[in-house]
């Protein structure tokens, strides 16, 4: 399938889009390109882990298979006047053995590759995008379509697949999509939101990026949070924030200067959910849950009715357009859209550091449970994911993801201590969950 840079008529589908050569950011992806740095690299990684050893040979076959079928992944990134634009190309990504620090930055600058990485070990295989692609759906659809590949070209007995996107079907137009201006409408704003504190921990020396991964049973973890009456997400974003409320009160308690007294956790939505939007590029809004703690301490119990009702107001589907026209507006305004990108970058980075990465104490992602056919679950023994590395104010993110009864938790660090860590797989265990460490590189780490 040929679809870089095409003419009119060149042999192409007839898509315009494709036919043009190149994709406009989505309206998530023209922050990025701002703020992006060394250590603020943007990037996520998804992995399979196999429970056979990956073939090196099927698998290269299987990636120029399947990424032929994601031509608007097959991108680098350029510069215009007045935007930054993905340009696509014919490039394959580069097939890497996997590094022990997980999502570094890729080199933007290098027309010469695509903006998403596959990485091999033992029975491993994991994608790493940069999220001026795509968002965790997205990229979970891809690693899905390789996998099938992977297994068919392994010589595995294949069945149906589901709802998996096979590398012979034709890309469609709603793929390409920007969701956010497809469903924008202009509606009143948010309500403005104070600071939030951060986590007091000294940075690490570079390379900062550190992680600690945990499993645990979704069945035990589903009984827990039914005895609360919440869901899964609803635990864990309580579990995150009473965890925060603790290294608070022990790092604020002989402080005699004032602090921002609100906790907040960033948590992601997949908008595809709220609206009928088949989009493979970004889709995301976020929602942040707080504890206010001007109001005093909580209990566990309260923190986990508070998160329950903010959660579900501010998911829903009207509140959630009140972000999008907010998010949207700004790009549409006359004064924007003309001024020239280098001032544009300039103003984004500011209020970025100024205001928007001090918005939130913490970052907890959940893509939620991997849904594949029956007949892949036999060679397959679990999915794992590592969230995008922390700015220097968050410090340390979360993200979850789950298939069969195996729970993944991943914690990307960028400080010296994984005292936050501790604490929520601590309160897990109190409740009755069983938690396995699966590594902790922070230990490892030259500090």
């Amino acid at each position: 399938m040929q679809l870089s840079g095409k003419k009119s008529g060149e042999g192409t589908s007839g898509s315009p889009v494709r036919e043009k050569g190149w994709l406009k950011l989505d309206n998530a992806a023209k922050l990025f390109p701002a703020i992006m740095s060394e250590d603020l690299t943007l990037v996520f990684r998804l992995t399979v882990t196999l429970k056979e050893p990956v073939k090196y040979s099927v698998l290269s076959k299987a990636v120029e298979l399947t990424s032929r079928r994601f031509p608007y992944f097959s991108v680098s990134l350029g510069s215009g006047l007045f935007w930054n634009y993905l340009e696509m190309n014919e490039k394959l990504p580069r097939i890497q053995a996997e590094e022990e620090i997980p999502c570094t930055a890729f080199a933007v600058s290098r027309k010469s590759e695509t903006l998403y990485r596959i990485l091999a070990r033992g029975r491993r295989i994991s994608v790493e995008f940069m999220h001026i692609l795509t968002d965790g759906s997205g990229a979970l659809e891809y690693l899905k379509s390789l996998l099938y590949t992977y297994l068919q070209l392994a010589g595995k007995p294949v069945g149906d697949p589901g709802d998996i996107i096979l590398p012979e079907t034709p890309p469609s137009e709603e793929e390409y999509e920007d969701g956010y201006n497809k469903y924008f409408r202009k509606v009143p704003p948010p309500a403005k939101i104070v600071k939030a504190w951060h986590l007091p921990f000294r940075l690490s020396e570079k390379p900062r990026l550190s992680t600690v991964e945990a499993e645990v049973s979704v069945r035990e973890v589903l009984e827990v949070s039914r005895r609360y009456k919440a869901s899964l997400t609803e635990y864990f974003v309580s579990v995150y924030l009473y965890s925060l409320q603790e290294i608070f009160h022990t790092e604020n308690k002989n402080r005699k200067r004032p602090v921002s007294r609100v906790l907040r956790v960033q948590v992601p939505v997949n908008m595809r959910t709220k609206f009928p939007c088949r989009t493979l590029r970004n889709f995301s809004l976020f929602v942040m849950p707080e504890t206010d703690i001007r109001l005093g301490s909580y209990s566990f119990e309260e923190i986990l009715r508070s998160v329950h009702y903010q959660l579900q107001l501010s998911t829903d589907v009207k509140q959630l357009s009140r972000f999008l026209s907010s998010n949207v507006s700004y790009e549409k305004l006359m004064l924007i859209r003309v001024l020239p990108l280098f001032i544009k970058k300039m103003a984004i980075t500011a209020i970025y550091r100024g205001l928007a990465s001090k918005r939130m104490t913490g970052i907890f992602t959940n893509p939620g449970a991997v849904n594949i056919p029956g007949w892949m679950h036999e060679h397959i023994d679990h999915f794992s994911l590592v969230p995008p590395p922390p700015n220097r104010w968050v410090k340390v993110s979360a993200g979850m993801i789950s298939f069969g009864d195996r729970l993944m938790i991943c914690f990307s660090n960028i400080t010296r201590t994984r005292e936050l860590e501790r604490l929520v797989l601590k309160r897990l265990a109190s409740d009755g969950v069983h938690v396995r460490i699966l590594n902790n590189n922070l230990n490892n780490r030259k500090r």
